[in-house]
């Protein structure tokens, strides 16, 4: 995949994310099939992403917040794979900042 490609994947999340229809559910389950595609940097993005836009996710009920924790779930569960402990730390440094 490209990193026009990969850019479009960020922003397709990027939209959906605050609606409150099932672009969540398909953009998050085709990011995942190509997850091996991203790199380290564009899953912490997306990770951060997921953060942001939690306040737009209450008004859409629990199953947006849960697709969003599930999907944010398992591109830190990746990141663990990874190795890349030093994202993971800065990560939650910043989760702990914000209170999250």
């Amino acid at each position: 995949m490209t990193k026009d490609e990969r850019t479009v994947y960020a922003f397709a999340l990027r939209y959906a994310l605050p609606r409150h229809t099932y672009a969540l559910s398909i953009v998050s389950r085709e990011i995942l099939s190509r997850l091996n595609d991203f790199e380290d940097w564009e899953l912490d993005g997306m990770i951060r992403d997921c953060w942001i836009y939690y306040p737009a996710l209450d008004c859409g009920g629990d199953i947006d917040r849960r697709k969003a924790d599930e999907f944010k779930n398992k591109l830190l569960a990746e990141l663990v794979r990874r190795g890349r402990d030093d994202l993971l730390s800065r990560i939650k440094d910043e989760a702990e900042r914000r209170g999250l």
